[in-house]
């Protein structure tokens, strides 16, 4: 098996069907607030909860992500692609661009864990 290629964790998703009283609980372990997608009614759906290289991910849109999942970075989407497929896994999507600028796929395991891979979107 070749090496993968640089990984590294990047964050945790977590439901929060009550996101504002989630980001005052994470806010006294000294998360702060980052980026934010709200649904249509203008509630908060996804918020990034922020400290140093790292951040969790709150989710109340229960319908656009996956909820349980915690997430890998990489500087080069396409070579952890390539890697993968190599040993026969394969993301469940192709590679799309979030809100927030970022590329992302999801990967599940075997015993049904969502796995998120994202990187920075080129210039």
């Amino acid at each position: 098996m070749s090496k993968a290629p640089d990984l590294t964790l990047n964050h945790v998703a977590i439901s929060a069907p009550e996101p504002e009283r989630s980001m005052a609980f994470y806010a006294a372990f000294g998360f702060e607030p980052g980026f934010q997608r709200l649904d249509d009614a203008g509630r908060i759906a996804l918020q990034q909860l922020r400290r140093g290289a790292v951040f969790v991910e709150l989710l109340a849109d229960r319908d656009a992500a996956a909820p349980g999942h915690f997430g890998l970075h990489t500087p080069d989407l396409n070579a952890v692609l390539h890697h993968l497929a190599k040993q026969d896994i394969t993301p469940l999507h192709p590679p799309r661009r979030g809100a927030s600028g970022v590329l992302w796929t999801f990967f599940e395991d075997p015993a049904g864990n969502m796995v998120e891979v994202t990187s920075d979107w080129p210039r």
